[in-house]
């Protein structure tokens, strides 16, 4: 089999992870093949946080679990769709949990922004971060898209801590880390559903 039909294959959303560190060189090959996305432009808008403290990874979770939680909670007040509603109960009851770390105590987290002058920012960042768990899975190293840290950007301290200017938009919050687990089944997935075939 092709080698990155395998890599693409095999990876997983990883969410509990060994105690071991991501090396050094790895974070800065996980970033430069981040750069090396499709760009709207070629702007090349993509800015990086990385953070490997301990004590702040669990902090930012904390934060970023209160901001989610807090956000979901306004937003599901002006929803009457049952169905939306639904939904947003199910997520809210697992955010009221304390205990939730959003990050999975994960060694490593980098944030993905981009610059005001992005032309496509979504687009890019989403690309850049594919790059990055793909090749993070070549390497033997999980990863997961975090969707809820996305509310940091919304933490004057997080933001400051994180020396993000003015203007700046976090679309993917990635973690990282050796997995605790290598033999993850696999998650089945339908054939593509295709309109048409136009020759």
């Amino acid at each position: 089999m092709n080698d990155l039909l395998k890599t693409i294959e095999t990876r997983r959303s990883v969410r509990k992870f060994r105690e071991e560190n991501v090396p050094d060189d790895v974070v800065r090959e996980l970033l430069h093949v981040g750069t090396l996305a499709p760009n709207g432009g070629n702007t090349q808008g993509l800015r990086f946080v990385v953070v490997r403290n301990r004590a702040k990874i669990d902090h930012y979770a904390t934060l970023g679990r209160e901001l989610s939680l807090a956000g979901l909670t306004k937003a599901r007040d002006g929803v009457s769709d049952p169905m939306k509603n639904a939904g947003m109960d199910n997520m809210i009851k697992m955010l009221s949990n304390p205990a939730l770390n959003i990050f999975y105590s994960a060694p490593l987290v980098i944030f993905i922004f981009t610059a005001p002058d992005a032309i496509t920012p979504v687009e890019d960042a989403s690309l850049a971060a594919e790059n990055m768990m793909l090749y993070a899975r070549s390497l033997g190293i999980g990863s997961c898209w975090i969707g809820f840290g996305k509310a940091l950007e919304h933490s004057p301290e997080f933001m400051a801590e994180a020396g993000v200017p003015p203007g700046h938009m976090l679309v993917a919050p990635l973690v990282f880390g050796y997995p605790a687990m290598t033999d993850m089944a696999p998650v089945k997935r339908d054939e593509p559903k295709v309109f048409k075939w136009i020759d």
